[in-house]
C-alpha cells in the first residue's frame, strides 16, 4: 500500500471516528431549559424605562455547555406594541443552574400609543414579556413568555348617583346655587392625539333665579402634570326650581402621556387623575361670576403593575413556548356616590 493510499485510508477513518463523535454528542446532548424568568421595573427617566429580568437556565449535562457561547434575548410587548428590547451575548452554561440578569430599555416615546390601545381595548392591557436563549451552533432556541394583565376602571369611578351641592359664595344668591344629581362619563372616539373623556350630568336648581352656564372650563392633572386642558359644552340655562342636562367633553393630549408615565412608575405605578370644572355664569343685570364646580370635580387614584409575575413557568430548547398569566391592577376613587 503505497503512502498516498495509506493517507487517504487513515483520513477516512479519522472522518468517520469525528461523525459517531459528533452523533454521540446530538443525540446524547440533554436540551437545557429556562426554569424561571421574572422582570420588573427597576428606573426610569425622562427618554427610557429600564425593565430587569432574571432568569434561571437549567443544564442537565454533566458538563458545561460550550458549543457556542448562548445568546440571552427579552422583548417586552404591551397590546402587541412592541416597547423594548434586550440582548445579551457570550454567555457560559454551566452545569446544573445558572442565573442571568439582563436589561430591557423601554422607550417611553412608546407610551402615548399604549395608552391609546388601552383605552381601546376596554381600559384592559396584556403585558407579554418574551425570554428565549439561543445556542447558535446546535440551532436551538428554549422561549419562555410569561403574560400579564393589567385592567384599570377609571370611566367607572366617575359615575355617582349621589347628590352634590356647588356653593358660589355669590352676593344675593344663597348657595347651594346648583347641585349635581348624577353623573355618567364614558370614553369617546380615541386617536393617536387625542382621548375623549365625555362626562354627561344632571343639574339640579334650588334657586329663584335661572343660572346661565355660557362656558365650561376644564382642566386634566396626572399626577400634577396637565395633560388636558380647555373649554367645552355648549351653554345652557337651569332654570329656577327647575333641572337640566350638561354634557362636557374633556380631551387628554396623548403628546403628554410619556411625562406622566415617569411620574407614575416614580410613584410605584399609582397615579393620581383629577378632573376640574369651572363654570361661567351670566347672572342677571348682565353680571357673570367664575364658579369652581367642586361637586363635578373628579378624583381617582390608579395603581397597576404591568410586570407582575408570581410563578414559575418552563420551557425547554427548541420547545414550545410556555405561557402563564396573572392579573394585577385597581382603580380607587374619592368620587362620592360609588
Amino acid at each position: 500500500m503505497g503512502r498516498l493510499t495509506r493517507l487517504l485510508v487513515g483520513l477516512l477513518v479519522l472522518a468517520a471516528l469525528l461523525a459517531v463523535a459528533l452523533g454521540v454528542v446530538a443525540v446524547g446532548f440533554d436540551r437545557p431549559s429556562i426554569v424561571e424568568s421574572e422582570s420588573r421595573i427597576v428606573g426610569v427617566n425622562a427618554t427610557t424605562t429600564v425593565v430587569e429580568t432574571d432568569l434561571t437556565v437549567s443544564n442537565p449535562n454533566p458538563v458545561a455547555v460550550r458549543l457556542g457561547d448562548a445568546t440571552v434575548a427579552t422583548n417586552v410587548s404591551m397590546n402587541g406594541i412592541e416597547v423594548g428590547a434586550g440582548t445579551k451575548r457570550g454567555i457560559r452554561l454551566g452545569r446544573g443552574a445558572t442565573d442571568v440578569s439582563l436589561t430591557t430599555v423601554i422607550d417611553n416615546r412608546e407610551i402615548p400609543d399604549w395608552w391609546v390601545s388601552h383605552v381601546r381595548n376596554g381600559e384592559r392591557t396584556r403585558v407579554t414579556t418574551t425570554a428565549n436563549v439561543t445556542l447558535p451552533v446546535l440551532g436551538r432556541t428554549a422561549t419562555l413568555t410569561d403574560t400579564t394583565t393589567t385592567r384599570t376602571s377609571i370611566t367607572d369611578r366617575l359615575n355617582s348617583s349621589a347628590p352634590r351641592p356647588i356653593n358660589a359664595s355669590l352676593p344675593l344668591v344663597s348657595d347651594p346655587i346648583l347641585v349635581v344629581e348624577r353623573t355618567r362619563a364614558s370614553w369617546g372616539d380615541v386617536t393617536t392625539e387625542t382621548t375623549p373623556l365625555e362626562i354627561r350630568t344632571r343639574l339640579a336648581n334650588p334657586t329663584s333665579i335661572p343660572l346661565s352656564i355660557t362656558r365650561l372650563d376644564y382642566t386634566v392633572t396626572m399626577n400634577g402634570i396637565t395633560v388636558g386642558n380647555g373649554t367645552t359644552g355648549e351653554a345652557t340655562t337651569v332654570p329656577a326650581g327647575g333641572q337640566e342636562s350638561l354634557r362636557a367633553e374633556t380631551d387628554i393630549r396623548n403628546e403628554r402621556l410619556d411625562d406622566w408615565w415617569v411620574t407614575h412608575v416614580q410613584r410605584g405605578q399609582r397615579t393620581d387623575l383629577r378632573v376640574s370644572f369651572t363654570a361661567v355664569l351670566s347672572l342677571p343685570g348682565g353680571e357673570t361670576a367664575r364658579v369652581p364646580l367642586d361637586g363635578l370635580d373628579y378624583a381617582t387614584t390608579i395603581d397597576t403593575d404591568v410586570l407582575a409575575n408570581d410563578s414559575t413557568a418552563q420551557a425547554r430548547l427548541g420547545g414550545l413556548p410556555t405561557n402563564h398569566e396573572d392579573k394585577h391592577a385597581s382603580a380607587t376613587g374619592t368620587n362620592p356616590g360609588r
